[in-house]
C-alpha cells in the first residue's frame, strides 16, 4: 500500500523538478524562449494551486465531516478564484504564447488534480 504521504511528496518533487527543467530550458533557449517561459507560467500557477489545494485539505482533514466539506470546497473555490484571476492578468500583461500558456496550464492542472484526488483515496480518516 502507498503512503498518502509519498504521494504527496512525488507530486511536490514532480512539480518542483518540472519548474527547474522549465526555468533552464527559458533561460538557455533563444529561438524558443517564449514558449518555453509560457509553459514554466502555466505549470507554475498550477502548482501554486496545488500547493494551496493542499493547505486547505490537510487544514480540514482531521475535522468533523461539515468542516472538512467546507475546507475542500471553500478551497477550490478560492483557488479556482485566483487562478481565473492569475490566468487573466498573465494573458493582458505579459508577452507570452497564449496557447502554450493556457495548454501547460490545463495539463499540470490535471496532473496536480489527480494527485490530490489519489492523496484522499489513500489517506486514512
Amino acid at each position: 500500500m502507498i503512503k498518502p504521504e509519498w504521494i504527496v511528496r512525488g507530486g511536490v518533487i514532480l512539480g518542483v523538478v518540472s519548474l527547474i527543467v522549465f526555468t533552464v530550458l527559458a533561460v538557455s533557449s533563444l529561438e524558443a524562449e517564449l514558449i518555453y517561459k509560457s509553459i514554466f507560467l502555466g505549470d507554475l500557477l498550477a502548482f501554486v494551486s496545488f500547493l494551496l489545494g493542499l493547505l486547505f485539505t490537510n487544514w480540514g482533514i482531521k475535522k468533523p465531516n461539515k468542516q472538512f466539506l467546507i475546507s475542500l470546497y471553500g478551497g477550490t473555490l478560492i483557488r479556482l478564484s485566483l487562478l481565473v484571476v492569475l490566468l487573466i492578468l498573465v494573458l493582458i500583461f505579459l508577452e507570452i504564447n497564449e496557447i502554450s500558456f493556457i495548454f501547460s496550464n490545463l495539463f499540470f492542472y490535471f496532473f496536480y488534480v489527480i494527485v490530490e484526488i489519489t492523496y484522499l483515496n489513500h489517506r486514512e480518516r
